[in-house]
């Protein structure tokens, strides 16, 4: 070892306390790369290989009816390489164990199923067998939700007639790996679940001898990035049959959520650690610069010894290169135990076959890299200054920096109210303009990643709020599958313990205007509605238009309308007419593309006279009431999907919000790392280099607190300025945040409350707090009278 790998390592090992702070902010963000892309990785090769391994579609055509024989028209046409006729259909589930109505979606799948699309993956069980004609294989989650196995028989209202199906197995498939319920954000495997039914009984089931009313497909390979011409086709042919929808793969529910998640943290990959790296260069370049200056006459003598100008170069730049090592070591290793953590959540949410975390070597590689770039270019600057030392010059002790007036002094009347600390600690923060900088660099970034994480828990509690609170108000919503008349909505009010019960229709549609056209959606509404209220983008009630359309803000910029402005309206229901409709009004919401109509006007669009889709209703809340309304609703005829609003929050608590104060209590661990890490390493920078100053104030009598008030200060005006211009930065980042996922299907909304500033300072000086303790310590710790004899 060589003289100056000994110095090296004496170096290290005598700040070791300033070393760890930085260390410590290095880790954090190779942490959060490596984690980060192994998440982004692991669901990447997830869902490549579940989808190959299914024969993922391409694209989704539903319909009313259509016999299976005038298909070969859609498989003929230029762009499509495969189809696949299918029946399904939404059913409610009858289990003895269970008061509520559960639902379902029933769909056919051939008995062998050998190379069809959408295939399923078996979990437990087998596969159908001859046997049986009623044999069902159940989603897994729901089947382990409910303690269902193979073996076991269950009831399934099919086609208004209660079914005993036969479990043979359960399985997973690709088609749902987000598996959403209809009017639900986030999975509930207790109340909703697939079905697989051989085709010939669902044929017998369904009354569809002969025909589908699904069929799915793949395009070819010169088609896969243009299928928007062969969709166009498609619906031209089949429209004799009634298309209620076509959906791409990239726009399937399920496929959706999972591509914007993994997008979502592809780009989260690389910010976060921009963030944690570019502090921790900054402040190592303080201390490289400070030590350095502390050492001129070792760097004099050195040189005086015949040590060139690029030895001790390098050397200071091992000294940097050897805490960038170190941070990225430890970063690696939190990085693989948090993307462990973080990949066995996501199994919780998507499920997979196989959903691992896996080691990826060039992800570790770049880490190491990136750490180390970071802790070099943290260094060249205060490497670069033992360049200008002369060893003459640098020999001698570094002369006192010059005083004389700092420019606040300029105001003499404000100037003369301060205390003598006040003083010194203005003349401190403004005659170090670097550290100063830094220090309040390093907590703007914390402050930016406070701001944005107490944001985004804000926006989804707001989100929960205006979505189930403000706009939909009802204690069970009840779908029916199809239109029916006032019959049906007569026939629910009369159910034991309902209050109120109001009609929906729900209508699909194309929206056309100009250039641009939209699949979506209209709900038709009563004109007195009271159960769901539409609301403008400031939060106030929207009287349903008597005619006319009150449209969704995301769906208006897609479609580049305004109030006032003709849309055209294609239904896929009724007559199926092309109508023109006013936008009379412009709504908000953060789920899907909601336009809200009068019912009897949406009724006329379609041909009917009154049509009823869904009805939500207010109910007695007494259980023995509440026990018997589901009990009734079990056994309706023609239901299609049965949600009550205080499950769906209760579920939005369990798996969304509950994991959401998890990430939220990391990003403020993170950034608590950032805050206490560079307020730690400035604080004792500063006290290095003010030991005879500390010395001389207890000679004169001042005690450890009173000089260590004197830091305090300092550190909380620099931090106190970094948190304020931090806090616009992280309302910046959670709009960033809200751009990225401001999708056709979810939105999150951007709010602030004052609450939300307020912790964030709170925060800020708790964290400044904290950092104090430890350089009150060292005060307390200091041997003044050996700090005097320090030789000039």
């Amino acid at each position: 070892m060589t003289p100056l790998d000994r110095k090296l390592a004496r170096d290290l090992l005598a700040a070791k306390g300033r070393l760890l702070a930085i260390i410590s902010i290095i880790a954090v963000g190779v942490m959060c790369f490596i984690y980060m892309r192994s998440s982004y990785y692991n669901l990447k090769t997830a869902q490549s290989s579940y989808y190959a391994q299914c024969r993922m579609a391409d694209f989704w055509l539903d319909l009313k009816k259509i016999p299976i024989a005038e298909l070969d028209a859609l498989a003929e046409l230029p762009g499509v390489a495969e189809i696949q006729p299918r029946i399904q259909f939404y059913v409610t589930v009858d289990l003895p164990r269970v008061e509520e109505p559960l639902n379902g979606l029933v769909i056919s799948v051939p008995q062998q199923r050998d190379g069809i699309l959408n295939n399923i993956v078996m979990r437990r069980g087998g596969n159908f067998t001859d046997r049986r004609r009623n044999e069902v294989i159940v989603s897994d989650a729901f089947a382990q939700a409910h303690g269902l196995y193979p073996g076991q028989w269950i009831h399934v209202l099919l086609n208004n007639r209660r079914q005993e199906l036969f479990i043979v197995g359960t399985a997973i498939s690709s088609e749902f790996v987000y598996l959403l319920a209809p009017g639900r954000i986030v999975p509930d495997d207790k109340r909703f679940g697939v079905f697989y039914l051989k085709h010939e009984y669902a044929e017998e089931a369904f009354d569809f001898d002969g025909a589908a009313n699904s069929v799915v497909g793949r395009f070819t390979a010169e088609y896969q990035q243009h299928p928007d011409e062969v969709l166009r086709r498609a619906e031209s042919v089949l429209e004799p049959y009634g298309v209620f929808g076509t959906t791409k793969r990239k726009d399937q529910a399920s496929n959706r959520f999972l591509s914007d998640e993994i997008a979502g943290l592809g780009t989260f990959s690389m910010i976060m650690p921009v963030i944690f790296l570019g502090v921790a260069a900054l402040v190592l370049n303080v201390l490289l610069s400070r030590q350095i200056d502390q050492q001129r006459t070792t760097i004099g003598t050195l040189k005086a010894l015949g040590y060139g100008d690029r030895q001790i170069v390098w050397h200071y730049i091992k000294f940097a290169l050897a805490i960038g090592a170190a941070g990225s070591i430890l970063g690696s290793v939190c990085g693989y135990g948090m993307a462990v953590w973080v990949t066995s959540i996501y199994a919780q949410f998507y499920e997979f076959p196989r959903l691992a975390n896996e080691f990826y070597p060039g992800t570790y590689a770049i880490g190491f890299l990136i750490s180390l770039v970071c802790a070099l270019v943290g260094s060249l600057y205060g490497a670069r200054a033992t360049l200008r030392l002369q060893p003459a010059e640098a020999m001698r002790s570094k002369p006192p920096r010059r005083g004389g007036k700092v420019w606040l002094e300029r105001a003499t009347r404000l100037w003369a109210s301060l205390s003598f600390g006040w003083r010194m600690v203005l003349r401190g923060v403004i005659r170090n303009p670097v550290r100063t900088g830094v220090g309040m660099f390093a907590s703007a970034m914390g402050a930016s990643l406070l701001m944005c994480g107490l944001m985004m828990s804000a926006a989804t509690h707001y989100l929960v709020d205006f979505q189930y609170s403000m706009i939909t108000r009802s204690d069970i919503d009840r779908s029916l599958e199809g239109e029916r008349g006032r019959n049906a909505l007569l026939e629910i009010r009369k159910l034991p313990g309902v209050d109120r019960a109001e009609p929906q229709l729900a209508v699909s549609c194309t929206f056309i205007h100009g250039p641009h056209r939209r699949r979506g959606g209209i709900t038709g509404l009563a004109p007195d509605a009271r159960l769901t209220i539409p609301r403008d983008p400031q939060g106030n009630p929207i009287r349903v238009p008597i005619t006319g359309l009150a449209m969704s803000r995301k769906l208006a910029a897609l479609l580049e309308v305004s109030v006032g402005d003709q849309v055209i309206v294609r239904p896929t229901k009724g007559l199926r007419r092309e109508v023109e409709a006013p936008v009379v009004a412009v709504t908000d919401g953060y789920l899907g593309l909601g336009v809200y109509a009068n019912i009897d006007y949406l009724s006329q669009l379609i041909g009917e006279e009154f049509a009823v889709t869904g009805v939500q209703l207010t109910a007695d809340p007494r259980p023995e009431v509440r026990t018997e309304l589901n009990r009734r609703l079990k056994q309706l005829p023609a239901l299609r999907a049965v949600n009550a609003r205080e499950d769906v929050i209760r579920n939005l608590q369990e798996e969304l919000l509950d994991l959401q104060n998890v990430f939220i209590g990391l990003v403020m661990m993170f950034a608590g790392v950032i805050f206490f890490g560079s307020i730690l390493n400035a604080s004792l920078v500063n006290l290095t280099e003010r030991t005879r100053e500390i010395a001389t104030f207890r000679v004169l009598g001042y005690g450890p607190w009173q000089i260590g008030g004197l830091f305090l200060k300092e550190s909380m005006l620099v931090n106190l300025l970094g948190t304020l211009v931090g806090l616009p930065l992280g309302y910046s980042l959670a709009w960033l945040i809200s751009t990225l996922y401001n999708t056709e299907m979810f939105r999150f909304p951007l709010v602030s409350p004052p609450s939300v500033w307020m912790i964030t300072i709170a925060i800020a000086v708790g964290f400044a707090g904290l950092a104090h303790l430890v350089v009150q310590r060292v005060i307390f710790r200091l041997d003044y009278l050996e700090a005097l004899n320090v030789k000039e």
